[in-house]
C-alpha cells in the first residue's frame, strides 16, 4: 500500500512506499519547486482520499545525506589518480604509435641506404614485395641479337643503368653471363662502362659483344657486383654473391 505526501512549498501531491520513508520519516525533494523538508509515515486512514488525477507521476527525490568532509576529498583525489593515469597510458601509447610510424616511414625512404648498411635487410623487404639492392643502380631490359661478322658468330648484348636513388650513385661492377639450359655459368666477362657515377635519375646504355658464344647458350643476364666480392673471386677466398640481377633474356644460340 501506498501513501501520499505533499510537499508543503508548492503543494504538489505524490505517491510514495512507506517502507521507502521508513518509521523516522526521511528528508525528500519536491521535483516540481525543489523544497526539501522531512517527510513522515502517517496513518493512511486518516488522509482524505484523492482521486488519480490529482496525483503527479514524479516521485520525490531521495536528498542522500552529505557526505563527510575527508571522504569527499578521498574521492576526489581517487578520481583525480585515475584521469591521470589514464591520460598518462594514453600518451604513451599514442607515442610509441607515433614513433613506430615514423621508424617505418623512413626505413621506407631509406630503404637504399638501409639495406646499404645491412646487406640481410633486403629479404624484409622482399617480404613486403620491395626488391631493394645496395646500389641504388638497376639493369633495364636487355637486348639480346646475334650478328655474324668474317664468319665469326657474334652475340650482341644491350641495355642500360638506372640510378632510382635520390642522390648521386658510383656504377658497381656489371657483369654479363651466359648459362645453359641447366641455369649453370658458361661464360662471364665485365661490361665496360664510359661513366664512373650516376647521378640521381640518370640512365646510362651500355653494349657488349662477345665472339663465337659457348654452342649451349640458351640465357644471358647482367649483374651487378660488389667490390668486396671481385675481390673474393680473384684472391679465391669467397664465392660470387652477386645482387641487382636483371630478368635474364632467353635467346637460342645460332
Amino acid at each position: 500500500m501506498s501513501i501520499v505526501l505533499s510537499c508543503p512549498s508548492c503543494s504538489t501531491s505524490y505517491r510514495a512506499d512507506p517502507q521507502a520513508i521508513g518509521a523516522n520519516g526521511r528528508r525528500v525533494r519536491c521535483a516540481s519547486c525543489g523544497y526539501v523538508w522531512s517527510a513522515k509515515v502517517e496513518d493512511p486512514e486518516q488522509l482524505p482520499d484523492l482521486q488519480p488525477a490529482q496525483l503527479e507521476e514524479e516521485t520525490p527525490e531521495v536528498v542522500e545525506e552529505p557526505k563527510k568532509p575527508h571522504e569527499a576529498y578521498r574521492e576526489r583525489q581517487a578520481k583525480k589518480r585515475q584521469t591521470m593515469s589514464a591520460a598518462v597510458a594514453g600518451g604513451a601509447w599514442g607515442g610509441l604509435a607515433v614513433a613506430m610510424a615514423l621508424v617505418l616511414t623512413c626505413a621506407w625512404i631509406f630503404r637504399v641506404d638501409v639495406v646499404t648498411a645491412f646487406p640481410r635487410a633486403s629479404s624484409a623487404y622482399a617480404a613486403m614485395g620491395s626488391t631493394v639492392n645496395p646500389y641504388g643502380i638497376s639493369v633495364g631490359e636487355l637486348n639480346v641479337s646475334h650478328q655474324i661478322e668474317h664468319g665469326v658468330p657474334l652475340l650482341i648484348v644491350e641495355g642500360d643503368l638506372h640510378n632510382y636513388d635520390r642522390r648521386s650513385r658510383t656504377v658497381p661492377e656489371v657483369r654479363a653471363v651466359l648459362r645453359d639450359d641447366q641455369g649453370q655459368s658458361l661464360l662471364e666477362w665485365t661490361v665496360n662502362m664510359d661513366v664512373h657515377d650516376l647521378d640521381a635519375g640518370d640512365h646510362e646504355a651500355f653494349r657488349t659483344i662477345v665472339s663465337d658464344p659457348p654452342p649451349g647458350t640458351v640465357e644471358v643476364e647482367v649483374v651487378l657486383v660488389d667490390a668486396i666480392t671481385t675481390h673474393l673471386e680473384e684472391t679465391g677466398h669467397g664465392e660470387v654473391d652477386e645482387v641487382a640481377a636483371h630478368e635474364a633474356a632467353e635467346q637460342e644460340h645460332h
